[in-house]
């Protein structure tokens, strides 16, 4: 799965909503985890609780994924444009050849570069100054202590790497610099109070900026980013699926549940799905990984 930036376009409003700036330090923990996983964890193992937990982990983040592009692209409907992004993408992985990985690369570069011009904009023009002050507790306060969920909430941000390993430590420190930048960019443009409770951060953070003029790029970018994940999710799960499962069922499936959770399920709340149930899949690959080599 590779969902580079595309976690981001979701994950701000719910990671300032529990640790306000700690968000930032939460971030580079969800980094360091995602790092420290692609290094050393196998991507075979044996018995069923990890490819169990892989695959409701990435329909989580599948939801997530779809309900994230609803909520940008179509605000009034998310739920029409979340379902209708599934089922074209289900039908490309399913009718359409493999596609060349410079396309992939290329779809990633173009969200990263989307994403760089958000954090400009957000850079461009001092924010505004609160009309009154909220409540000292209100959701978004500055709050070590969310420093951890927000981590959960963010690993989406970073989950997926190349398969060399090389180049791993590369393409997690640009997502992490670039995904740095924006949430900076947004935090300083609406606060911790406004940022956690917005539905569409970096849409919100254009606005704040007097930058609506790229939403466009934002809806493009967005677009890219949750389709390409959303094809690798449901690559993923066919390929995590029993031995002896046609693909083309295990792949219907999985778009099924999509729908459903994308009707039913807040995309926030798959959000935290999929970064705990990923999370502790990692890790019981990495403990599997090492009693190999003992």
């Amino acid at each position: 799965m590779s969902t580079f930036g595309a976690g981001l376009f979701l994950g701000l409003a719910p990671a300032a909503s529990v640790a306000g700036w700690w968000l930032l330090a939460g971030m580079g923990v969800a980094a360091a985890l995602a790092f420290l996983f692609a290094l050393s964890t196998p991507e075979h193992v044996s018995g069923p609780v990890a490819p169990a937990l892989g695959v409701l982990g990435r329909l989580c983040a599948a939801v997530a994924t779809a309900g994230t592009f609803g909520a940008y692209v179509l605000a009034d409907r998310p739920q029409v444009a979340a379902v209708g992004l599934v089922v074209v993408v289900t039908a490309v992985v399913l009718l359409a050849p493999p596609l060349p990985p410079f396309v992939a690369r290329v779809a990633a570069g173009l969200v990263l570069a989307v994403l760089v011009v958000v954090a400009v904009a957000c850079f461009t023009i001092a924010p505004e100054p609160l009309a009154v002050a909220p409540p000292p507790d209100s959701p978004g306060t500055a709050a070590p202590l969310g420093l951890l969920p927000a981590a959960v909430l963010l690993y989406v941000c970073f989950a997926g790497a190349p398969t060399e390993r090389r180049e791993r430590v590369g393409v997690l420190g640009i997502v992490l610099v670039v995904c740095l930048a924006v949430a900076v960019g947004a935090l300083r443009q609406l606060g911790g109070q406004r940022l956690a409770l917005s539905r569409v951060p970096l849409l919100d953070a254009l606005g704040a900026a007097d930058a609506t003029s790229l939403s466009l790029l934002l809806a493009l970018g967005v677009t890219v980013g949750c389709a390409f994940a959303l094809r690798g999710i449901l690559g993923d799960v066919r390929d995590l699926a029993p031995v002896g499962r046609r693909p083309a069922v295990t792949v219907g499936l999985a778009a099924v549940l999509t729908v459903l959770g994308a009707v039913l399920v807040e995309p926030t709340h798959a959000l935290v799905g999929a970064g705990v149930l990923l999370l502790v899949e990692a890790g019981f690959r990495m403990l599997a990984g090492r009693r190999r080599r003992a």
